[in-house]
């Protein structure tokens, strides 16, 4: 075919001119994207994972700090306040005449024995005793004081007898006959001679558990014959170290039980004092509305206390000996472990509930010991209001975001050292004064008549609380203590405390730097707001009328403020 010769040369001028193009490109090379570049390409997806990351962070504690507060809230008892208010008026208000040991007869035929059973209910025609009244004591062996010999001597010619305080090994724990005449040898555990081991709330304080009981029955009509027989025959004695009286009531209006627990110590020193435990708490467990609702919350914690542990095991896992190092996440361990502490007292608490009640039903003429029950429900509610408080401390991770927030945790970092450095001087100075206090004044004023109220004393000095009262005795070296330690302390000690804190805070505040969390929440915010209908818009409008608009090197993340800018990764220019 024949071609034109013009149509052939510009044939052959654009094959040569695309045969040179494709050579120059081939011939070009790509320049390598810079760190900054790279950077910036790079915190769209790190801003999408810091999302993800506070979105789960956010949503999974929420989720723990609702569930702990439902059930600590389902769990406290509205009534319990109202109920030993009641208890305490009722039947121990003239607890405080004992003075001695053998008053406790009186104080029971009179006050306590006569109100539990008044007709069948209570002197409050509320409530109704459970089970029988138990009388329990602990005693020490005689010639027992440790005196020089003149002393011993002098001891013995005017007191045929001597003991010395109660302590758990020098408690005495055989058998006797009627009347403490001689060591037996017979085991009838239900003589008030012999003795046994039970159970008591008071078992985790100083005294045993064990101990000479006796148990009796208000509703019979002898009872104060068989108190007559233990005043005759003296089972409450000068070897007498502290005598127990426990009973249970229960009221069906509230559907409560409430455990009356009365120790009335008798030291070696003399005069009788008494102190009074009234535990309350429910045993008939799911009932009512509100027993669902508590039922629903304990289910969905115990679900989420299984990620919960997923979750920290698999960050010990992968992090090793720095997933320690992260104060957060050890509060993540400490919630864990109270977490399964309070699943085991909870399971405890719902067996030894069903066998109490169990062994109750079966001998309903017996006492109602109560007293493990009582044990774990106090273990139960301590471990969750604890948890309650952790849980919400460690929401406080999620407000990080916070400037201010940021800079105090930042400041108090800096200033740990110093501050215990200093809270060390503080302490010695503390307990020099604690001991010159218990040295000076425990012998006269009961708030320096050991070394824990003189230390409790000295603390409420710090902040501001003290009785001008308890220096009268000594007008001169008690002004002199008094004046010595506001000044030392309060003016001297603790503003060099503040000092401290305050330069940490200057300090940390002219090289504070915004936290990564920040950024991570202005970009949530910004996503949000590109969300909602009509934003964008409306701040097109309010835009100058130069359509000027915001650089984006000076938003976070190379955003807008906004929020309404496309974020593009930049273009990877090429040169030959």
């Amino acid at each position: 075919m024949f071609v034109p010769q013009g149509m052939r040369r510009a044939r052959q001028a654009r094959r040569a001119r695309a045969e040179a193009l494709f050579r120059e490109e081939k011939k070009a090379e790509v320049r390598i994207p810079s760190r900054k570049e790279l950077d910036v390409a790079r915190r769209p997806t790190l801003k999408e994972a810091g999302l993800y990351d506070l979105v789960l962070d956010t949503g999974r504690y929420m989720v723990l700090v609702l569930l702990v507060l439902g059930i600590a809230h389902t769990m406290a008892v509205p009534n319990a306040f109202n109920l030993t208010n009641n208890m305490e008026n009722t039947f121990l208000s003239k607890l405080d005449k004992i003075n001695v040991s053998v008053d406790v007869y009186y104080w029971l035929e009179n006050e306590l024995l006569p109100k539990v059973s008044a007709d069948g209910y209570t002197a409050d025609d509320q409530s109704v005793l459970v089970g029988l009244v138990r009388l329990r004591q602990v005693r020490v062996p005689l010639d027992t004081c440790n005196f020089h010999h003149g002393s011993r001597l002098l001891s013995l010619y005017f007191f045929d007898m001597c003991a010395e305080d109660y302590t758990r090994g020098s408690a005495v724990k055989s058998h006797f006959h009627p009347g403490w005449t001689k060591e037996s040898n017979l085991t009838d555990t239900s003589s008030p001679w012999v003795y046994r081991q039970t159970d008591s709330i008071w078992a985790l304080w100083h005294y045993d558990s064990g101990g000479y009981v006796e148990d009796i029955d208000p509703r019979l009509p002898n009872y104060n014959h068989r108190l007559s027989e233990l005043r005759n025959m003296s089972w409450i004695d000068r070897q007498t170290r502290a005598i127990f009286v426990d009973f249970t009531l229960y009221n069906a209006n509230v559907d409560l039980f409430c455990v009356v627990s009365v120790l009335v110590e008798t030291p070696a020193t003399g005069r009788a004092r008494a102190q009074v435990d009234l535990p309350v708490l429910r045993l008939h467990l799911y009932n009512q509305t509100t027993d669902l609702i508590l039922l629903t919350f304990q289910i969905a914690y115990v679900i989420f206390l299984t990620y919960f542990i997923y979750y920290a095991v698999r960050g010990i896992l992968k992090d090793r000996m720095e997933y320690f190092k992260d104060i957060w996440k050890v509060l993540d361990l400490i919630i864990v472990s109270l977490s399964l502490i309070a699943v085991a007292a909870f399971g405890a608490r719902m067996v030894l509930t069903e066998n109490t009640l169990a062994n109750y039903r079966e001998n309903n003429k017996s006492f109602l010991n109560i007293a493990p029950v009582v044990l774990a429900d106090s273990t139960l509610l301590n471990v969750v209001s604890t948890l309650a408080f952790i849980g919400c401390c460690r929401c406080c991770k999620l407000l990080s975001g916070n400037n201010s927030l940021s800079l105090m945790q930042k400041t108090f970092g800096r200033a740990i050292k110093p501050m215990l450095a200093h809270g060390c001087v503080i302490v010695v100075v503390m307990l020099a004064y604690v001991m010159l206090g218990n040295i000076s004044f425990g012998g006269y004023v009961e708030s320096y008549s050991t070394i824990y109220n003189a230390f409790l004393t000295v603390t409420n000095f710090v902040i501001g609380s003290y009785q001008l009262e308890d220096y009268v005795l000594f007008p001169t070296l008690g002004t002199i203590f008094f004046i010595s330690f506001i000044l030392f302390m309060n003016f001297v000690l603790l503003n060099f405390f503040a000092t401290v804190m305050m330069d940490a805070f200057f300090t940390e505040k002219e090289t504070f730097v915004i936290p990564e969390d920040r950024e991570i929440v202005t970009y949530t915010m910004n996503r949000i707001r590109a969300r909602m209908p009509g934003w964008c818009h409306g701040h097109a409008e309010n835009q100058s009328p130069d359509g000027a608009e915001s650089d984006p090197a000076t938003t976070s993340f190379g955003s807008s403020e906004n929020g309404c800018d496309d974020e593009r990764m930049p273009a990877m220019k090429t040169t030959e």
